[in-house]
């Protein structure tokens, strides 16, 4: 089993969180962020009575950088349990 780079996986993973969350940042911003929530909780038979917030620069901002910073982490430690796992397999 091919080892992978910790730092690689990592920024792979933490700029793919960032990237959704931002995503998700711009469809707040741009207003149809509640239709997509209810889109998307339609498929999984959930009705939620809660409403999405105003967006908020800041708060989109802090979420992009917490998003890619909890990334990093995911990235990181799935790599080493993947080359442990595959130090043990061989």
């Amino acid at each position: 089993m091919a080892q992978l780079n910790a730092k690689q996986t990592a920024l792979s993973l933490g700029l793919t969180f960032a990237l959704f969350h931002a995503l998700w940042a711009i469809a707040v911003g741009l207003g149809f962020g509640q239709q997509w929530i209810n889109w998307k909780l339609a498929h999984h038979f959930v009705i939620v009575s809660a409403g999405i917030a105003q967006f908020d620069i800041v708060t989109a901002i802090l979420g992009v950088v917490l998003a890619f910073v909890c990334g990093l982490i995911v990235g990181w430690v799935f790599a080493g349990i993947w080359n442990w796992a595959g130090k043990k397999v061989k």
